[in-house]
């Protein structure tokens, strides 16, 4: 008599998802909410039971976050994914790009931010006012020696 191999999936409870992908339970449900896992199937007594692929989902989201990607640009890529067997690149890339230019604009804002810090420590070895006002003082040029004629 021929055996039938039975394959059966192997679900993970949201406790051992957890601790493989190095997340905790509560930030498992977070991203089933935000609609970045799947739903998972549920038991007879409502616990949650995810297939060892939603694994490789976690990972794809962390590499995202190390990218310094938000959650929403993470699920526009796990959707443009979804039920292909590979992602298309134009998305990755247009969404990659787009994070660069903002990433350009902060480091703009921060190299002002520095300039602003700077000149408030400059400003504080000659400040003899109220330090609240050590920014609301106009920038002052700087001094250079006054010569007078016949002295040297």
């Amino acid at each position: 008599m021929p055996t039938t191999q039975r394959t059966e999936t192997i679900l993970l409870s949201s406790g051992a998802l957890a601790r493989s992908a190095g997340l905790t339970v509560d930030t498992l449900r977070h991203y089933e909410r935000i609609g970045l896992l799947p739903a998972p199937v549920r038991t007879s007594g409502d616990h949650r039971r995810y297939s060892p692929e939603v694994l490789e989902r976690l990972t794809f989201i962390r590499v995202g976050q190390r990218l310094g990607l938000r959650l929403e640009e993470i699920r526009e890529l796990l959707d443009a994914c979804d039920g292909t067997t590979d992602c298309p690149v134009g998305t990755a890339e247009r969404v990659l790009r787009q994070r660069i230019a903002e990433v350009d604009e902060q480091i703009g804002q921060m190299t002002s931010l520095r300039g602003r810090l700077m000149l408030a420590v400059s400003r504080i070895e000659t400040h003899s006012g109220d330090i609240t006002t050590l920014l609301d003082e106009p920038a002052r040029p700087p001094q250079t020696p006054v010569r007078v004629k016949g002295s040297g």
